[in-house]
């Protein structure tokens, strides 16, 4: 296949009509969504800018059923630009804190637009949650998504897309015939699925950072996981102890002192089993997700006398982290 449609064979066009082939739907004449698809594309500032204004990505800010309504919707814009590799592609969003360079493979040319689309709808899902949960971007954060210089695409596809923009011509399949690009796998092997795509945007981060939105709501979790394997970590060494102490105990005395070894006893039981259950609840606590064992490794530290008195604030601390509202949204959808 030498065209992605009509004559042309330019990135842009294969963008266009890979992105028809994702499932993307036309809205370049203001209509919105439609329920049921991820986004739409929006030519309309192709003509008169040559592509420079860039071809805008706009997709509703909802995430497993839940819309943020005071989002409503992200617009991102998608820019022609030379890149280190060569041509390709940058997808910038100051709203989403979003900017990623894509790359355009001449030889798979199908495959920048599966880029894109996996790399967003990975993203913004993730960015929604995260607002849902009561995340807020800081000006600083949106204006450190720095302008991109876009490069422009031929005159004769601006030309031709104004064209069909006038005779209010849907961008569908239609444009192209019945057939289907194999846009999900390399030529001559159809059954390779892609690889992991492009890296997710920055968000929280400073512009150039990597950080998703579940990245950023882990960092607060980062701390108090910390000192909860402090405490765990503590709490091995008394039941450690508390065995130790048995064996002299009996050593010296030997059955004469009961409760003592009956304590110490009672102390490395409580110590250890709740060490084992604490350390796989740390794990849990982490990637944000699990029920019971988080909280075995939360209240572990209240309720060791070896570090009870430093062990309740920070249960609390740790407790209060794991149940806000970023968390909580993230973790709804790893249950």
């Amino acid at each position: 296949m030498s065209v992605a449609f009509a004559q042309f064979d330019e990135p842009l066009a294969w963008l266009i009509r890979g992105l028809v082939e994702y499932g993307w739907v036309d809205v370049s004449r203001g209509a919105a969504v439609p329920p049921g698809s991820f986004g739409g594309f929006d030519l309309s500032f192709i003509p008169e800018s040559q592509a420079r204004s860039g071809l805008l990505l706009r997709i509703p800010a909802t995430a497993g059923g839940q819309r943020h309504h005071e989002d409503d919707t992200y617009t991102f814009e998608v820019q022609l630009a030379s890149l280190n590799s060569g041509s390709g592609f940058t997808v910038r969003c100051a709203n989403c804190n979003y900017l990623q360079e894509f790359g355009f493979d001449p030889d798979n040319p199908g495959w920048v637009a599966g880029y894109i689309h996996q790399g967003l709808s990975e993203y913004v899902p993730e960015y929604v949650r995260w607002r849902l949960g009561g995340g807020e971007l800081t000006w600083a954060q949106r204006q450190g998504v720095p302008e991109v210089e876009s490069e422009p695409c031929t005159a004769s596809l601006a030309t031709w897309i104004g064209q069909q923009l006038q005779l209010q011509q849907t961008f569908d399949a239609t444009l192209w015939g019945a057939g289907r690009m194999a846009v999900g796998a390399a030529v001559g092997d159809p059954g390779t699925p892609l690889s992991p795509i492009a890296t997710v945007g920055n968000l929280g981060a400073a512009a150039g950072g990597g950080q998703s939105p579940a990245d950023g709501v882990r960092a607060t979790l980062k701390g108090p996981a910390n000192a909860l394997m402090a405490a765990i970590g503590l709490g091995g060494i008394g039941a450690a102890l508390a065995l130790l102490n048995i064996l002299v105990t009996i050593a010296l005395f030997g059955l004469d002192r009961k409760f003592a070894v009956i304590t110490s006893m009672g102390f490395a039981a409580i110590a250890s089993v709740g060490a084992a259950g604490a350390w796989f609840g740390v794990k849990q606590y982490k990637e944000m997700r699990g029920n019971a064992l988080p909280w075995v490794a939360i209240i572990y530290p209240s309720i060791l006398p070896i570090c009870c008195f430093a062990g309740l604030p920070l249960s609390l601390w740790a407790g209060i982290r794991w149940q806000a509202p970023a968390v909580k949204a993230i973790r709804a959808t790893r249950q």
